[in-house]
Formats: C-alpha cells, structure tokens, sequence
C-alpha cells in the first residue's frame, strides 16, 4: 500500500479514497440542501444519489483490504459523476454559476493519480481517454447552454441573481478548496518519493564504500579520504592491524565466530576514530587506521584500542573467545623514508600521494610482522 508522509504523518492509498470520497459527499450534501432550497427538485434528487455513491466508496475504504487494485474503477466512477453532475447544473441553471470548472479541476487529479495506479502500458490511453472526455463533454455542454441563452428553456430551475451568487460563491470556495487538498497530497507525495530516492542513494553509496560484515569503510574510500585530507594539509598516522592467531579461531570456533570477532574488532575502532579520521578493512583480518593529530596522541590512542580489543568478552555458542592484535604504526612525516625503504626508483622525481601512502602502508605492515615476531599483541612504532 502506498504511502505519503510528512513530519510524522502517513497517509496510505486508502486514506486518500477515503478523503476523496467523503470530501466529495460533503460537497453533494450541501449541493443537495442548496437545490433544495432553490426549489430545484431534479437536481436535488440526482445530488440524493451522488452522496449514496460517495459514501458507499468511502465505506469501502474503510473496509480492511488494500484497495489499490480498486483505485482505477473508484477514479473512473468519480469521474463521470463529475462530468454528469457538471453538465446537469450546467445545462439547468447557467454557465455562469461555475458548475463547468469541476470537470477541469477533476482532470489533472485523475491524471495524477493514473500515473501512480495504471499500468504503463494503458497509462497513454487512459489519459487521451479522460482528457478528451472532459474537454468534449466541456465544450459541448457550454455550446449548448450558451446557445440557448445561458441554460436550457425548462421550467426545471429559474434562479435569482442572489440565487446564483450563492451558487457561484460555493463553486469557488469548492474549487479552491480542491485545488490546496490536491497539492498537498502532491507536495506529500514528492516528498515521499524524494526521501525514498535519498535514503535509496544514501544506501547505495555506504554499500559502495563500506565493507559489509564490519560497516568499516573498504579501499575505495580509503583512496577517496587521502584525496581529501592531502589536500587539507594536515598531519596524519596510519595504523596496520592484523588479528592474532584469527585462523585458529575460524578452525577451532568456526566462521560464525570470526564473524562475531570481526565485527566486535570494528566496533572498538569505529567507536575510537574521529570525525576526520577514518577506519578500513584492508583485506582478510586486516585494519588501517588514520589518525590526524600529532604523533604522541594518536599512539596513546591506539594502545587504548589494543587494550580494549585484549580485554573483549566475547562469548559465542557458550565458549569464552580470547581475542588480540597487533598493531604496525608509522606517520606522516616518515613517508620520504618509506618511499626509500620502498625502493622507489630515483627515475621518479616526484611521487605520488598514493605512491607515498603506498610506501607508509608497508612500513606500517613490517613494523606489524615485527611485533607478531615478538609476541603479537603489541603496538610497533619503530
């Protein structure tokens, strides 16, 4: 069932019969009390039947059924009624009590709401149907009834001037009031759409850039970051994680328990990065993380992550999991070195920024295998 919102507020497919519906039997029942007044008994009994008619929809739709498969035969219904009840008051009393305008009123709604509940194979016919319909009927009735003076010669009605200021004064207020409900349900309508379409692209581009078990960001990003913060200028440490003894873990535990792992990992240093730093999986059980500031800080910073991961409680399928990592670190300042140990060619004069941050992720990757040879569970700076 479709839905329009806005601040909170919902309106489903249903809601809008139904406003349509007891909207329309509002509008009959006061035509109705008005031609009673008039004196105009035809018209007064055909309104009878026009609010039975919208009553009779607007009960449906209350019924609990999704009515979207109805809403085309509920619009085509509506509609005649419309042109019917228009061309009667027109050809009775006068063009120039306004009855006229509501088969063009009526039109634009339709078509509306065609777009949303025709297939769009008919969508084209069902629009050249209803428009030549209205504007025929439209033309027709005013050649009629200005060809005979105004209205037709029947002894059915003969209004006032008063009679028929009312009259007009009503066609107005109506027809105002149609056209406002009508663009709000338009303006609800977009605005769902466009919500829909932004929480679509905003879905699309974190799949696009984030890894999908850890919610950490995956390469692509990693590169669209540096592209950011070089040309900021600012001062930055990368740091290379790799799980101690993860394929124990997988083999003894199973995968569902390095999943668990995994995620409960990113979890800390996405908790432990600020907004202008950023957390990758690089690959496997492997992590990079940036932090900008200054060296002694962002160092600081990663011991507490270590310790953090070291002491997780992690419990899966009734087993006690012990996790830890071991951390390689090396910061921006050190990149002319990295290039050097990275055997860069002296040919290349000046290297790229990915070629650098290149060279400052496999110092940061030594200086991790350094500490698994240690021991693992440490952060190796040097």
């Amino acid at each position: 069932m479709k839905k329009f919102s806005l601040n909170g507020f919902e309106m489903t497919s249903k809601m809008t019969i139904r406003l349509l519906a007891f909207s329309a039997a509002l509008m009959h029942l006061v035509f109705l009390l008005l031609f009673m007044k008039f004196r105009v008994s035809a018209l007064m009994y055909f309104n009878i039947g026009s609010v039975v008619f919208y009553l009779s929809i607007g009960i449906v739709s209350l019924l609990k059924n999704d009515h979207s498969k109805k809403m085309m035969l509920f619009l085509t219904l509506m509609f005649f009624e419309i042109v019917i009840h228009a061309t009667l008051c027109t050809v009775f009393l006068g063009v120039d009590v306004f009855f006229i305008i509501y088969p063009l009123i009526s039109l634009p709604i339709c078509v509306y709401y065609l777009f949303f509940y025709c297939k769009r194979a008919a969508f084209l016919k069902a629009v050249v149907f209803f428009t030549t319909t209205t504007f025929i009927v439209t033309a027709a009735t005013v050649a009629v009834s200005e060809f005979f003076g105004g209205a037709l010669p029947t002894n059915i009605a003969v209004l006032s001037r008063k009679e028929k200021m009312v009259l007009r004064t009503v066609n107005i207020f109506f027809s105002a009031a149609v056209l406002y409900t009508f663009t709000l349900i338009f303006y609800l309508e977009m605005t769902r759409l466009m919500d829909k379409l932004r929480q679509s692209t905003d879905k699309l581009q974190y799949t696009a850039t984030h890894d999908a078990l850890t919610g950490l960001t995956n390469r692509r990003s990693f590169w669209d970051y540096f592209d950011t913060i070089s040309r900021d200028g600012k001062h930055y440490n990368i740091a290379m994680g790799d799980l101690d003894s993860f394929k124990k873990i997988n083999d003894t535990y199973g995968h569902g328990c390095g999943d668990l792992v995994l995620k409960s990992v990113a979890e800390i240093i996405n908790e432990s990065t600020e907004e202008d730093e950023i957390a990758c999986r690089w690959g496997g059980e492997e992590m990079v993380v940036v932090f900008t500031g200054e060296r002694g800080d962002a160092l600081a910073r990663l011991e507490e992550i270590r310790r953090r991961i070291e002491s997780l409680s992690l419990n899966y399928e009734g087993l006690n999991v012990h996790v830890t990592m071991t951390f390689g670190f090396a910061d921006s300042e050190e990149i002319q070195r990295a290039i050097s140990e990275n055997e860069i060619n002296d040919a290349v004069e000046q290297p790229s920024l990915r070629m650098g941050i290149e060279s400052l992720i496999s110092m940061a990757d030594k200086r991790l295998y350094i500490g698994k040879d240690r021991g693992k569970n440490v952060v190796v700076d040097k």
